[in-house]
């Protein structure tokens, strides 16, 4: 797994290449991992795509728009484009929530933004994906930094 070395905030990142999900991108950051988009805990990566956790895999049939999402993502995979980077935690500990602990959907990634991209990578086999992963608590990473705040310490 190639690592850019430098910690991040995601609000950084996101002012670097603006994400048009961002809102529910730290809101997913605050409401499952407790941090703000101001914690220096990213860092930009190339992960391997068989290990982000699978239950985000496209499933539904009927929706059309998704699919043609997907399939648009996969001709720029294979035509060499450079997609934008996805948003994952780590979690080498494993899934945060209790209805995904299955097996099939296991992974040491919790994707946070880019559905899209990471099932058309997925599909395509693409052996690495570009991402901003968070280490919270993890691999040098800080701590979550609003668990403090919340409890007054």
């Amino acid at each position: 797994m190639g690592t850019n070395a430098a910690w991040w905030s995601l609000e950084a990142l996101n002012a670097e290449v603006p994400d048009h999900h961002h809102d529910s991108t730290v809101e997913n950051l605050d409401g499952i991992f407790d941090a703000s988009d101001e914690l220096r805990c990213f860092r930009k990566e190339h992960v391997p795509v068989v290990e982000i956790e699978k239950w985000q895999l496209h499933d539904d049939p009927d929706d059309a728009e998704g699919i043609a999402k997907i399939e648009n993502l996969r001709r720029a995979i294979r035509a060499g484009v450079r997609l934008p980077a996805i948003v994952l935690v780590h979690v080498p500990g494993g899934p945060r929530f209790e209805q995904f602990s299955d097996p099939r959907y296991a992974g040491t990634y919790h994707l946070l933004e880019g559905r899209h991209r990471y099932n058309a990578a997925y599909q395509e086999q693409t052996p690495t994906i570009f991402a901003w992963v968070a280490h919270i608590g993890c691999c040098g990473g800080p701590g979550a930094d609003l668990v403090a705040a919340e409890s007054g310490g």
